[in-house]
């Protein structure tokens, strides 16, 4: 009988899993990817996924909840803000940094 359980807990668990979206897109500042290293995070209304750009700009978020989301990606010391959605399944999102004085903004590509 437990094992049956077991089983049950185990089939709803995977079951849940694979059933979230990825976020995934790259981040350049002007023409050029911004390059390995610059952090970045988005944040449901339940929980914060952070992830890290590879040296050609990409990143790639695995979001169990769908909606709305925040993105912040901390570039030369600032945290610039911008808005994703989440979905079932895959979605791109290309931004592009723009430099305003002294201050960047995230903008959709």
């Amino acid at each position: 009988m437990n094992a049956i359980r077991l089983t049950l807990v185990a089939l709803i668990v995977c079951a849940g899993s694979g059933s979230a979206g990825e976020i995934y897109g790259t981040i350049k500042e002007g023409e050029r990817p911004v390059g390995k290293g610059v952090t970045l995070e988005i944040k449901t209304a339940v929980q914060t996924y952070p992830a890290v750009t590879d040296e050609f700009g990409n990143y790639r978020v695995v979001v169990a909840e769908t909606g709305k989301c925040a993105i912040t990606v901390q570039f030369n010391g600032q945290s610039i803000p911008g808005e994703v959605q989440s979905y079932w399944k895959s979605v791109r999102f290309d931004w592009v940094l723009e430099k305003t004085g002294e201050t960047y903004s995230l903008k959709r590509q």
